[in-house]
């Protein structure tokens, strides 16, 4: 619907005689609107693929469990289906949360490393090697704040990243500074627009996670960005074991020592007594009465 509005704006400004520039940069963005809209299309539709893959394969071997191997495969695989059915649910979510901001533009949502992600391009946010926050960037932030404290009971890690071009200055001696210092500010700026700081963790990746090549200019934009990433719950990604119970029967008595033995495995003699002196007491037999030894 926004796709065929911004058509309709276009060929309106060619009949008014509107400047080409203008009119470049309004087909850029309506194709730049297009690809952003396939992209989301592409994402979720690989989710639905991954999902029918994981019931295909769980309904194949519903009627193979007949043994502890396979009864094993068939629940890792009914826990990866419900991880993906829960993914695809959230996914929707976001997609649906953050629309107005997507149809505009100012934030793309993906799916990186398995986890639910939301992108903003540095060059609205910043002016090149800097941190401070420029208005439009402040204005884009205040929407995504918005949006953000509706996420109720979840973490996100914002998260600085830069192209491969080097900086060396006193400030930022190099990509890792400059990527963590803009984490921090777009941080504080969204607990500053009311999202609950406990909810919130900065970070900065510099150059090591790109998103595109850096051979192109295209490529190296693609990669200054900032990534606001949905952390999983934990018991999303694990469940604990059942702990045992501690026993609390009584320990059994130690066992008496035995006496050394021999190295031919005999019962060691006894010691020989000092010369002169009398033999050891032999040891008394059960029974006996000592008044007749």
């Amino acid at each position: 619907m926004l796709r065929q509005s911004v058509i309709a704006s276009l060929l309106f400004s060619v009949a008014c005689g509107v400047s080409h520039d203008k009119y470049d940069a309004a087909l850029a963005d309506a194709n730049k609107e297009k690809s952003r809209s396939h992209e989301l299309e592409a994402q979720a539709d690989a989710q639905k693929k991954t999902i029918a893959d994981l019931e295909k394969r769980v309904r194949e071997l519903e009627g193979k469990t007949t043994d502890e191997e396979t009864k094993a495969q068939l629940e890792e695989l009914r826990k990866q289906k419900a991880a993906a059915d829960a993914r695809a649910k959230l996914f929707d979510e976001f997609v649906r949360k953050f629309k107005k901001m997507t149809d505009a533009g100012k934030l793309d949502i993906a799916i990186r490393h398995g986890q639910i992600v939301l992108l903003l391009e540095s060059d609205v946010l910043f002016d090149s090697g800097k941190t401070d926050i420029k208005a439009e960037g402040t204005a884009a932030l205040e929407e995504l704040a918005s949006a953000l404290k509706t996420v109720q009971g979840r973490r996100f890690v914002v998260e600085g990243h830069t192209d491969n071009l080097p900086i060396q200055t006193k400030e930022f001696p190099s990509n890792w500074e400059l990527s963590t210092a803009r984490g921090v500010a777009v941080t504080k700026l969204l607990v500053k627009k009311g999202v609950n700081a406990t909810t919130l963790t900065a970070a900065g990746h510099a150059e090591f996670d790109p998103v595109s090549a850096n051979a192109s200019t295209q490529g190296r934009t693609k990669n200054r960005r900032i990534e606001i990433t949905l952390q999983p719950n934990i018991e999303e990604l694990v469940s604990l074991p059942d702990l045992k119970p501690v026993s609390k029967e009584p320990k059994e008595p130690k066992a008496e020592p035995t006496p050394p033995a021999s190295a031919t495995g005999k019962p060691a003699k006894p010691p020989t007594p000092p010369k002169g002196g009398k033999p050891p007491a032999a040891p008394k037999k059960s029974g006996e009465n000592p008044a007749t030894l």
